[in-house]
């Protein structure tokens, strides 16, 4: 060694210099397949050869002649790249085939998160995508912990300090009336023929307990109306309360969230105007030091999410 300086070690870039001259057996061909000249290669090949102390090639007619010593650099060299290249595939292969876990209400998963779900099954074949169906207070602390990679929930919720939201959607809400109600035997009802005492006094609501802040945010500005809130049924998800509401249990308020055209077989949707306080942000939560793999970055990419 030229120095007894710990910190001082071999440079890979020099290395690999003369691992490409050695192997080529021309300095000029090393400096073509490097794209450098070949004044920058010979100056690192000597770089080289003052750190090891030892000559390492000759070159006599534009030939190179290693020496003994050329010899085991070269045969060190090949050993370090090789197991380097084969480092470098096996981190960039594991974050290929990451997993990447997402909390969220079933219903996202179900209405909103399809075609994200394709699209990166598309990008990354082999990672795994886990879709938790978890209410969001689980899914925060899930985050928190670092046991999820996001979450998707509505806006409305506090979070500590490490973690971070961002905006993703916003969701309408309506009242679902099932077809062939009594309010829709004539015409197309309005919400001018639910929101009062008598309308809500007949027909009662059904509810769900997974259901956001939504719910009760319309039920709040109802109450200042002086309008009832008559829970007639309450049940688990909002799978089964749209099926309720179809079979003609009574009424429901849910967002456009949990809604899709093929809902329009079953219901009318009439919907609530902002003065009800009905508009509903979703948007990802995340650590702040969260590492953003490829798979990651994709996922966020796909949701339209900016982080920086």
């Amino acid at each position: 060694m030229s120095s007894d300086d710990p910190y001082n070690p071999l440079d890979m870039k020099s290395l690999l210099c003369f691992a490409t001259m050695a192997r080529l057996g021309s300095l000029t061909q090393a400096s073509i397949e490097l794209e450098i000249t070949d004044a920058a290669v010979s100056q690192r090949i000597k770089s080289v050869e003052k750190h090891l102390g030892k000559k390492l090639y000759e070159s006599r007619g534009g030939r190179i002649r290693l020496t003994e010593d050329g010899e085991r650099t070269k045969a060190f060299a090949m050993r370090i790249f090789d197991e380097l290249s084969e480092f470098e595939g096996d981190i960039r292969e594991e974050e290929f085939r990451d997993t990447i876990t997402v909390g969220a209400a079933s219903h996202i998963f179900r209405y909103q998160f399809s075609k994200i779900v394709h699209a990166f099954r598309e990008q990354h074949p082999h990672a795994q995508l886990r879709l938790l169906d978890r209410k969001i207070f689980e899914t925060i602390d899930l985050v928190r912990r670092n046991e999820i990679e996001l979450g998707l929930i509505p806006s409305s919720q506090s979070m500590s300090a490490d973690l971070v939201f961002y905006p993703w959607r916003i969701f309408k809400a309506y009242v679902l009336v099932p077809r062939g109600h009594p309010l829709a035997i004539n015409k197309i009802p309005t919400l001018e023929d639910l929101m009062n005492k008598e309308a809500l006094q007949q027909y009662p609501q059904v509810v769900a307990s997974s259901i956001d802040t939504q719910e009760r945010r319309v039920k709040q500005a109802m109450e200042r109306l002086g309008l009832p809130f008559n829970v007639a049924l309450e049940v688990g998800n909002v799978e089964t309360l749209k099926h309720y509401v179809a079979q003609g249990h009574g009424l429901a308020i849910v967002n456009d969230a949990c809604l899709s055209e093929g809902d329009d077989a079953d219901f009318h949707k009439i919907e609530i105007p902002n003065e009800f306080d009905s508009q509903t942000t979703y948007g990802v939560v995340v650590r702040r030091d969260k590492y953003l793999s490829s798979a990651l970055k994709t996922l966020l990419g796909l949701l339209e999410i900016r982080t920086h």
